[in-house]
């Protein structure tokens, strides 16, 4: 039955009835400090029971936990209670039913009490206090919660990233369908993470590295595909023995089916935000002599496209086998620019083969180093300006260690979906907050477009004034017995930022 407000209730209530609403408000009272006390008495009690630091880390942990989702409850219903007792809050609203909801916090499972409320005019109906506090319709897992199980899994399978929050804290576990979920609703593909600076950088010369990460469908029967991988550098630096790190280093993703012309397109367009062009004197494109490779130095004006090294002793030495002497004969043809000598080797190698494979595999890789005869030479002609390319190393830390590296297999989307939080990960984006200000941006229209402009305001200055109750709790007042030191000190200590 619908509950109609009462027109007679005056602008400003009793002073009786303030009293009463800010005792049902109070949200840090006498007996949430009791708990507190109750807590840091159980967790020191652990490490004379023998249980150690590690004993009362846990119990302090688990402790701290309840106490936050008791707080959390408590700020909701004490939203909720003031919209349900001030009218001028909820203009046009009025009280339909009382109902309760649970959500999983950070800290727990937290139940509390809220209010159902209908406008008159718009026939609309909406839990104000869950509009205020930013939960959509149905919202079962806090934002932030869902921040981190984001976070989680950029590292590990759906279903670990669901279970590792119930490592943590009791109750906040769940399955890997819902994090696929929260994956899906996140859209990573389409975060724009785009960081121009103010000042565009000048680098005498530039890197381009691609490779691709081929990851097994998870249908049966159907091909395997690739995700293709670039990045962007500005050479490298020695941090230890055998171990270098790349300067400026900003990685990009592809699914399969994208047009070559919109890899290179977002790519030059990084560059040309980045960077000052004009004085960047060589830009190098370096892979494996896959076609979409080559082709970028048909869209990175002034580029060349480089052989890489890898691929490039990889296929010497598969058509050199196990004799030195014909490894090394190639090698030197092929330093030495020497095409007709290098054609010339790899067909006594063919005709001194004794099996079919082996002469077919030598009939490739001369077909491979002839279709890369132009970047081989490149290799040769700015050798003194070239890194090492570590494009398949790129690959596997960035894409395969999550992709392909395990037996499993990916959808297209998924796969993509999941490149794209590595990729931003790798490229030092705060995948939590992304989400985190993806959420909220969502979500504001249901504060606004629900209630007043001022309403928010006011019901945050109502809840937050009993806080000023704190210094009222007996615990907080005279003694010297017990945690009642300790507690006054944390209630009215001032810390120096």
């Amino acid at each position: 039955m619908e509950i109609e407000e009462d027109p007679t209730v005056p602008d400003r209530m009793s002073t009786e009835y303030s009293e009463v609403r800010s005792s049902m408000q109070a949200i840090f009272d006498e007996s949430l400090a009791f708990s507190f006390q109750k807590v840091v008495e159980q967790s020191v009690m652990e490490i004379f029971n023998g249980n150690g630091m590690t004993g009362f880390q846990e119990s302090l942990r688990n402790g701290m936990n309840s106490i936050a989702c008791t707080l959390q409850k408590r700020v909701v219903e004490g939203i909720d209670e003031e919209l349900r007792h001030d009218a001028s809050l909820r203009k046009g609203w009025v009280i339909v039913r009382r109902d309760t909801k649970t959500t999983t916090s950070p800290f727990g499972p937290v139940t509390y009490q809220r209010t159902y409320f209908q406008n008159k005019k718009t026939n609309n109906h909406a839990h104000l206090a869950d509009r205020i506090v930013g939960y959509v319709p149905h919202q079962r897992l806090d934002t932030l919660l869902e921040a981190d199980l984001v976070e989680e899994v950029v590292d590990k399978s759906y279903n670990k990233a669901g279970n590792s929050q119930e490592k943590r804290v009791q109750g906040t576990g769940v399955t890997g369908q819902t994090v696929l979920n929260i994956v899906r609703r996140f859209e990573p593909e389409q975060l724009d993470a785009k960081k121009s600076p103010a000042l565009k950088r000048e680098c005498r010369i530039l890197y381009i590295e691609a490779d691709e990460d081929h990851v097994a469908h998870r249908n049966k029967g159907v091909r395997s595909f690739e995700q293709r991988l670039v990045y962007v550098h500005e050479g490298s630096v020695s941090v230890g023995k055998g171990r270098h790190k790349l300067l400026g280093k900003r990685y990009f993703t592809f699914p399969p089916g994208t047009k070559t012309e919109e890899i290179w397109n977002t790519v030059w367009h990084y560059l040309d935000d980045t960077y000052d062009l004009e004085r960047t004197e060589h830009i190098f494109i370096l892979g494996d002599g896959a076609a979409w490779i080559k082709a970028g130095a048909g869209y990175i004006p002034d580029s060349h496209y480089v052989m890489d090294g890898f691929h490039l002793h990889k296929a010497i030495n598969r058509a050199a086998g196990a004799d030195d002497e014909n490894r090394k004969a190639l090698s030197q043809a092929i330093q030495d620019g020497k095409w007709a000598l290098m054609n010339h080797l790899l067909i006594s190698f063919r005709e001194e083969a004794k099996l079919d494979s082996r002469k077919k595999a030598i009939f490739d890789v001369q077909k491979y180093l002839d279709n890369n005869w132009p970047g081989i030479q490149a290799r040769r002609k700015y050798q003194g300006l070239l890194v090492g390319c570590s494009a398949e190393g790129h690959v596997s830390h960035v894409l395969s260690a999550r992709l392909s590296s395990r037996p499993m297999g990916w959808s297209y989307l998924g796969a993509n979906q999941m490149a794209h939080l590595r990729v931003h990960s790798a490229n030092g984006i705060d995948i939590g907050q992304a989400y985190i200000k993806q959420s909220a941006s969502e979500r504001k229209l249901y504060v606004h477009d629900q209630l007043p402009k001022q309403t928010v305001s006011s019901v945050a200055k109502a809840v937050g004034s009993s806080l000023k109750t704190i210094d009222n709790i007996p615990s907080l007042g005279s003694g010297t017995k017990s945690f009642a030191p300790l507690l006054r000190t944390i209630a009215h200590c001032k810390f120096d930022i």
